[in-house]
């Protein structure tokens, strides 16, 4: 990939720098290898989420179990309060 695709248009940090991120409502909240969390609010949220994906960066709603939109629910297994109601 060309050096310049590393930056995102009006994002200040380089691609190789980032480390994880999360998207609440519509602000990227990112991860940065050096420990610090910077926050973006890109014009197409689609676009920059494309851009985070190209440059393998850690994607924490699908990676950790998070709720993620982009997820089906799995409805079939039990869930916490189902399991808490059965041991009483």
């Amino acid at each position: 990939m060309d050096s310049k695709d590393n930056f995102y248009p009006d994002f200040d940090q380089p691609a190789s720098q980032l480390s994880a991120f999360s998207l609440c409502i519509d602000v990227f909240i990112i991860s940065l290898k050096n420990g610090e969390i910077v926050r973006f609010k890109p014009n197409k949220i689609a676009h920059f989420k494309e851009w985070l994906c190209r440059f393998n960066i850690r994607d924490i709603a699908v990676n950790d179990g998070l709720y993620s939109p982009y997820k089906e629910a799995n409805l079939s297994k039990p869930g916490f309060f189902k399991l808490f109601k059965r041991r009483r």
